[in-house]
């Protein structure tokens, strides 16, 4: 891991995108991290992003992220109270709480704008952060009605930007790009596949230093136990993946 002794220098922010229940993929992605030697110091989730990216800033290691995946039945946290019990009892209270700078993205109403979060309460900032269109009402919180962040920047890398990170890696689950990919359609592809992404998503890209993005299929869907160790084994192999095409370009 010679090769990696530059990132292992500078401040490392790590940027979790939202996608559901894909977003369990995450600790695989922060297991493979740490078992290569790479210690994010900045943190930045979305959505279901946002849950993980403050566990790991809270100091919570990913042997207890997979353990608290496993005891928790995961549809039971698109429900805005649930959400909000499930960060009181496992999360600090607030930002400052945190070991670690972390930052939640949400969507103000009505314009649909980005906003990052990083003080105050972290419970209602996650809760703004997965509060979905049609299943959730939109989160009251200094003044602003907030959504689910995924509509205006499903992957926070400028957001890890934002608190200092020198480098970007950025763990991507978003159920849209996965398809587009699957289907050929990249965004760095010509004019008319670019216009499959949106624009907050490309900006994302052009801020990642280090991409990661699993591929999920739908049999990690289920919510049990076997499903989330076959989430977290697929994004540790896609960071061993991104990883090894990183030391191949640096070797050339």
């Amino acid at each position: 891991m010679s090769s990696f002794q530059s990132l292992q220098s500078k401040r490392v922010g790590l940027a979790l995108s939202g996608g559901a229940a894909r977003g369990l993929a995450h600790i695989g992605v922060v297991k493979a991290l740490d078992e290569i030697g790479i210690k994010p110091t900045v943190f930045a989730g979305t959505s279901v992003g946002s849950i993980i990216g403050a566990a790991i800033a809270a100091g919570t290691g990913w042997r207890q992220l997979a353990e608290m995946a496993r005891t928790v039945f995961w549809p039971r946290l698109l429900n805005g109270k649930a959400l909000e019990q499930f960060c009181n009892q496992h999360l600090p209270n607030t930002f400052a709480d945190l070991s670690h700078p972390f930052a939640a993205v949400a969507t103000a109403l009505p314009g649909n704008e980005p906003i990052t979060i990083n003080t105050g309460s972290l419970s209602s900032a996650i809760s703004a952060s997965c509060a979905l269109r049609l299943l959730r009402r939109p989160v009251i919180r200094d003044g602003l009605r907030l959504k689910d962040g995924g509509f205006s920047c499903v992957l926070p890398t400028y957001a890890c930007r934002e608190l200092g990170a020198e480098i970007i890696i950025a763990s991507d689950v978003w159920e849209w790009s996965s398809l587009m990919r699957s289907l050929g359609y990249s965004p760095h592809n010509n004019q008319w596949t670019r216009r499959a992404y949106p624009s907050h998503y490309k900006k994302a890209l052009s801020c990642t230093d280090i991409h990661i993005q699993p591929h999920i299929p739908l049999r990690c869907y289920a919510p049990n136990s076997t499903a989330v160790d076959r989430m977290i084994a697929i994004g540790e192999s896609a960071t061993y993946r991104a990883f090894e095409s990183l030391s191949r370009r640096l070797a050339a």
